[in-house]
């Protein structure tokens, strides 16, 4: 073997090592994320009538937002401040299909997780999601919410990757209004609600196992 043939085969060679060991010290610092609580506060929206397109509401600023989340939330009966109730915002199958949060809840616990299948944060929660729907799927409503932009995100590509992954769990899209409500661009975002519809409490970013157990055992209270 010559000179130039073994530097070249050497290059190839540590060209994909570096590849690996990049992978792998991303896929760690991805599972290793903190998970960053959030307070979530609704912003001011009005449901259209079934059928109906959503019109286009302006951002509130953070004054409207807590005014809202004000008048809407209660004092429980030990003194602690109750969260504001969803509204019962239109979902979608991926066949198209039109439900809303109501529906699917149907006076149960729920839990949308706001993901995208090109979000690694996204992916690796997902599997400790997908195994407490399974264990929970009777008591709390899982609400798989995909960030459909037409763009990085079509149904093709959510498809693709339900079937690749694969992922079992009940999936929807929206027409934006989650991420109004939650005034959100955080993939993923996840948002737990009590029986009523309540919010109880919420993360930006993944999830760890731990954390979500903890806000499931706070939800079937």
């Amino acid at each position: 073997m010559d000179k130039k043939t073994r530097n070249l085969l050497l290059t190839i060679v540590s060209f994909i090592v570096i590849i690996v060991v990049a992978t792998i010290l991303y896929n760690q610092l991805v599972k290793s994320a903190p998970t960053v609580s959030m307070v979530p506060t609704l912003a001011e929206y009005t449901p259209p009538a079934k059928g109906e397109a959503m019109k286009a509401q302006p951002a509130p600023d953070q004054e409207e937002v807590a005014e809202v989340d004000r008048d809407e939330a209660v004092g429980a009966e030990d003194g602690q401040e109750l969260g504001p109730v969803m509204p019962d915002i239109p979902l979608f199958t991926l066949d198209d299909e039109e439900t809303s949060f109501d529906e699917v809840r149907a006076g149960r616990p729920a839990i949308i997780n706001f993901f995208a299948s090109w979000c690694p944060p996204c992916k690796a929660e997902l599997p400790h999601f997908e195994k407490a729907w399974q264990q929970y799927g009777d008591e709390i409503a899982f609400i798989f919410l995909d960030s459909i932009d037409g763009q990085r995100e079509t149904k093709e590509t959510i498809n693709k990757f339900i079937a690749q992954f694969p992922f079992k769990g009940p999936v929807y899209w929206d027409e934006g209004i989650f991420a109004y409500i939650f005034q959100t661009n955080s993939l993923p975002t996840t948002v737990f609600f009590d029986k009523d519809g309540r919010v109880v409490t919420g993360f930006l970013g993944m999830v760890s196992e731990e954390a979500l157990h903890a806000s499931i055992a706070q939800i079937l209270k």
